[in-house]
């Protein structure tokens, strides 16, 4: 059957049994394990064309993998048709104009590698190995928030496969409906084969925050760095983790199995100039190490890879805090000494240019609260249910200190609920574009927007 598809692509068509079956099937999260009837991976934007069409015409259901880091495995679908992008890497930076055109298989590291080469950076995220598309679909959060806002909100155009099979570009004056829609509506609406990035003077070298301090001190240093955050500028964006440090050879005897709190960021503006504005931060209480130093900002972008370690189970879930108030933290520590496996929980504070642009400008919603809370918890075969359910008792237990009950959807479950919840006001009028370009719900293995979901369109 799959003959006819061969002949179509550039690329591989792959079923259970071939060579690289396998390896494709793969994705970052272990705890999902599923098997796609046929892999495509693309070699072009053209093969992606085929193979929604092959899809349609054979009923198989679709899932897009680009970098396929999502903890909930929407990359991969049990016996339908994988379009995997995850060869399409291909970026071209054009410094006068500050954009760069990026395929849709592209890592963050793939990025920053073309662009520090002209001093420029688009927001992303803050582990390399990422792929971007997912990202940019659903928002992106990293260390240029406050100053340039989430990588959704820096998205120029796309090139895109609809529903019908059909590759169009997107812009503001091109299906300036779906434009609106897939800056934080994630994969809903189609196959984004390629993106248009604005880009910004970041580096090469940066200012990069990296203080460690005693979990005994662990409300002094939130009350400290909350006062801190009522004045803070948009060049710094913070983010501190809660962890209990693993006897890895790289960490300091004396810190293995200590409970600490890494408080990290950087300083998106003249190095000399950040060293006085971050001090405070070094100071929050005192601290047991302080790496904070002066390095290229590709580095930067690389630091947090060894701590989300591939072909691991990996539960999480996320939520947006209104404030972090001592009964919210309090919460927070109770229920991470509850947790049945190693556990990594963020705090990501929230300020500058991301939260000034109004909601109903894309469709990312949530533009508003202190802080977004990001959870992982690492467990061994077996111990599934209750990783889930520690996840959802976290969540649950702090629903009543959230902003909205939202959630940063490139780092949660698969929730009908949550998904309503994020979208806010603005899941009404993605309901009507989903609608409108995908009727029949060909793009659903993702966080889904069902075009038959009963809600009522407000206008503004």
């Amino acid at each position: 059957m799959t003959n006819i598809l061969k002949q179509q692509v550039q690329g591989s068509v792959l079923i259970s049994g071939d060579e690289g079956y396998e390896t494709q099937r793969k994705i970052w999260n272990a705890a999902v394990d599923k098997w796609p009837g046929i892999i495509v991976v693309c070699k072009e934007e053209a093969d992606a064309v085929c193979a929604v069409r092959y899809a349609r015409e054979h009923n198989l259901e679709i899932s897009i993998k680009g970098g396929g880091h999502h903890v909930a495995g929407t990359a991969v679908t049990e016996g339908g048709i994988m379009i995997d992008l995850s060869e399409l890497t291909e970026v071209v930076v054009d410094e006068n104009s500050r954009i760069a055109r990026v395929q849709g298989g592209a890592t963050l590291a793939d990025i920053d590698r073309e662009t520090q080469r002209y001093g420029l950076a688009t927001p992303t995220g803050t582990v390399s190995e990422t792929g971007v598309a997912g990202l940019a679909l659903n928002g992106g959060l990293g260390y240029l928030r406050a100053k340039y806002g989430l990588t959704c909100d820096n998205i120029q155009a796309v090139n895109l496969v609809t529903a019908d099979g059909d590759h169009i570009r997107v812009s503001d004056t091109e299906h300036p409906d779906l434009f609106w829609a897939i800056r934080g509506g994630g994969g809903n609406f189609g196959v984004v084969t390629s993106f248009e990035f604005q880009l910004h003077e970041i580096g090469p070298e940066v200012l990069a925050l990296d203080v460690m301090y005693d979990f005994e001190d662990v409300k002094t240093v939130f009350h400290n760095l909350n006062t801190y955050l009522e004045a803070a500028s948009d060049e710094i964006s913070v983010n501190a983790t809660l962890i209990d440090l693993p006897p890895a050879p790289f960490i300091p005897e004396f810190l293995h199995h200590r409970r600490v709190i890494i408080v990290a960021g950087i300083y998106a503006g003249s190095p000399e100039e950040g060293e006085p504005i971050i001090q405070p931060l070094r100071e929050l209480a005192q601290p047991l190490a302080d790496m904070t130093a002066v390095m290229p900002y590709v580095e930067l972008q690389k630091k947090l890879d060894a701590m989300v370690p591939q072909n691991a189970n990996i539960a999480g879930t996320s939520l947006y805090l209104e404030e972090l108030t001592e009964e919210a933290l309090d919460q927070i520590v109770a229920q991470m000494n509850g947790a049945p496996a190693p556990a990594m929980v963020q705090l990501w504070e929230t300020h500058g240019h991301m939260n000034r642009i109004p909601t109903n400008e894309n469709a990312y919603y949530v533009r508003g609260g202190q802080y977004l809370l990001l959870v992982d918890v690492i467990y061994e075969d077996g111990q599934d249910q209750k990783a889930k359910e520690w996840i959802d008792e976290m969540r649950q237990s702090l629903l009543v200190y959230s902003y909205e009950q939202t959630s940063y959807l490139n780092l949660t479950e698969n929730d009908e609920s949550i998904i309503r919840e994020s979208y806010g006001s603005n899941y009404a009028r993605l309901v009507a574009i989903k609608q409108k370009y995908d009727p029949n719900n060909i793009f659903h293995v993702n966080h889904n927007i069902d075009p038959k979901s009963d809600c009522e369109l407000v206008t503004e």
